[in-house]
């Protein structure tokens, strides 16, 4: 009986020394609504993005905001990559990847980095339309991946 008291002790001893070594702290969220970002795009960047972007960053484009709060989004970059194996003629799968650069200024804090989303699928299609339309599909797919990505990289610089 002691034996069970003396293990369930040390247990717990283990587990408080483990959670308040953790160094826990309350979670902060990040509100994007409270912000107001200046946008700025390169001449290459396709409207769906333009929008996207605007749609998340720029809400509330009255507010008369004394922070310098800059995002440029330039360089969008698209490609294509057929890859063709055994026999057939066609590409059996088409890799399509998409690049930004961007920059995000906020306050003091300053980063400079480049975005790449990249995916693959099938393109072993007998309907020459439907491998078009899963090409346009995969890129809007990709621009808000793009978009999520550039969030997340605007809320690592809130922290």
């Amino acid at each position: 009986m002691i034996v069970i008291k003396i293990k369930y002790f040390l247990v717990l001893l283990a587990l408080v020394l483990v959670v308040s070594s953790c160094n826990t702290s309350q979670f902060q969220k990040l509100d994007l609504n409270n912000s107001y970002y200046q946008l700025t795009f390169g001449k290459n960047v396709p409207l769906k993005l333009k929008q996207q972007a605007k749609s998340v960053f720029a809400k509330n484009q009255q507010s008369t905001s004394i922070q310098n709060n800059n995002i440029e989004i330039n360089n969008y970059l698209f490609k294509k990559y057929d890859v063709y194996a055994g026999n057939a003629l066609r590409a059996l799968e088409t890799e399509i990847s998409i690049s930004i650069d961007i920059k995000v200024k906020k306050n003091d804090k300053f980063i400079s980095k480049t975005i790449v989303s990249t995916k693959r699928f099938n393109s072993i299609e007998l309907n020459p339309l439907a491998e078009k339309e899963m090409l346009k599909f995969v890129k809007e797919q990709l621009i808000n991946d793009l978009i999520d990505k550039l969030i997340i990289e605007v809320k690592l610089i809130d922290l």
